[in-house]
């Protein structure tokens, strides 16, 4: 690829790609799980996966462009509930250190 911008656009559309195939061919084996006695978690998860892989390949630029958005929005959420557990268990770990044994 000799121009920047296609190889900055090919390659996460590839990705997309891949994760989409990738996330059809388990949203499958896990829905077979479900049947098999897998359960019910086994059988919804499965379903949201090919729910998500089939987003994913319907419009891969589209998708490509979106995931460092999602996936930047999803660490500050993560990041957010690590902070207030880490305090939760500050307070916790103060409480039994207080608290005669």
């Amino acid at each position: 690829m000799r121009h920047p911008l296609i190889a900055a656009l090919t390659v996460p559309t590839v990705i997309v790609i891949i994760l989409g195939v990738q996330g059809l061919i388990m949203g499958v084996l896990e829905i077979v799980s479900g049947f098999r006695g897998g359960g019910f978690g086994s059988f919804f998860l499965g379903a949201i996966n090919l729910l998500i892989a089939l987003l994913l390949l319907s419009s891969p630029i589209a998708a490509a462009l979106a995931v460092p958005i999602v996936f930047g929005v999803l660490l500050l959420i993560e990041g957010v509930g690590l902070i207030f557990l880490a305090f939760r268990l500050r307070n916790r770990r103060a409480e039994n250190l207080a608290s005669p044994a």
